[in-house]
């Protein structure tokens, strides 16, 4: 039941979005609009709510970045299969980026709370979040995705990207508010506009849903969804067994972290690029499905 709610409100929203389409209520260009509120509006909030409250603890920095490093890993891996498979440059910087970022925040969280009855077991997830997604995301995301294009932007142009990337505008001045003291005022609308995130980015890919691109786009997807769920977790363990690290909590909520599908940021940021937004749709809609068969086999061979 800790899986199912989760999945069936995402599933709910996918296809609302799909149905909006089919019956003439708005049209899957206007997907695009969505997108674009997501990345400069409710995105930014949400990366600003999260780090200005954020908890640090320098204990659990190891395996952040651990759990960072076995993504960036497994990403590799379907990158040099991709490239064997002739798949084009733009499908091939798509699938690194999906297969990079976790969805840490509409699946993780729930399950998360599920499991674990105390609240040290969410912040740890938070925390994780920041430093294996929403930072790298803001930081090299863009930077990868320009990856793509025939014109090869100058460094300039590249660090111009970063610095015009709305969430990493928010990141930065998230932890320069943390040397103030802001009510809870202030957060009431930047709180509402961020818990939007997810909502909107997943009604605005159903918008732009079709069986069409699940079909066109499978093999990509089937080997994204390979590294994110399957290779970046086993990658994780294997390292955590090498240094050695008990499996305590902190270390199981990171490995279920590591585990969640792409994160819906990163698909959304595809789309946004113009590559291959049939592989951004379908990782999405495949994943979710996928899910319901490899967590509940990783929570098993955790002892939950």
């Amino acid at each position: 039941m800790l899986i199912f709610t989760p999945l069936f409100t995402l599933f709910v929203l996918l296809f609302g979005g799909y149905l909006a389409k089919k019956i003439g209520v708005l049209k899957q260009k206007q997907a695009r609009t969505l997108l674009n509120f997501v990345v400069f509006f409710a995105m930014p909030c949400l990366i600003f709510d999260k780090v200005y409250h954020l908890n640090f603890d320098f204990s659990l920095i190891m395996l952040g970045l651990l759990g960072l490093l076995s993504c960036v890993l497994a990403a590799f891996v379907i990158f040099i299969l991709g490239y064997f498979f002739h798949f084009a440059k733009a499908t091939l910087v798509s699938m690194f980026l999906l297969a990079c970022f976790s969805n840490n925040l509409f699946i993780g969280l729930p399950i998360i709370a599920g499991v674990y009855e105390d609240t040290q077991a969410l912040s740890v997830l938070v925390f994780y979040d920041i430093l294996a997604t929403t930072l790298p995301v803001s930081l090299f995301g863009s930077l990868i995705l320009s990856l793509a294009s025939e014109n090869k932007a100058s460094l300039k142009e590249n660090i111009k990207k970063i610095f015009t990337f709305p969430p990493f505008l928010a990141l930065l001045f998230a932890f320069f508010c943390r040397f103030f003291e802001l009510g809870e005022v202030i957060f009431a609308p930047i709180r509402l506009l961020g818990n939007s995130t997810t909502a909107i980015a997943l009604f605005a890919i159903g918008l732009g849903l079709s069986f069409k691109a699940i079909k066109t786009s499978y093999k990509s997807a089937v080997l994204v969804i390979v590294a994110k769920m399957i290779l970046a977790p086993l990658f994780f363990i294997i390292i955590l067994k090498f240094f050695d690290f008990e499996f305590k909590q902190e270390v199981i909520v990171s490995i279920i972290a590591c585990a969640t599908p792409t994160m819906i940021l990163a698909s959304v940021m595809v789309m946004k690029a113009k590559l291959d937004s049939n592989l951004a749709v379908s990782v999405v809609a495949l994943g979710t499905l996928f899910t319901f068969i490899s967590m509940p086999v990783l929570l098993k061979f955790l002892g939950l």
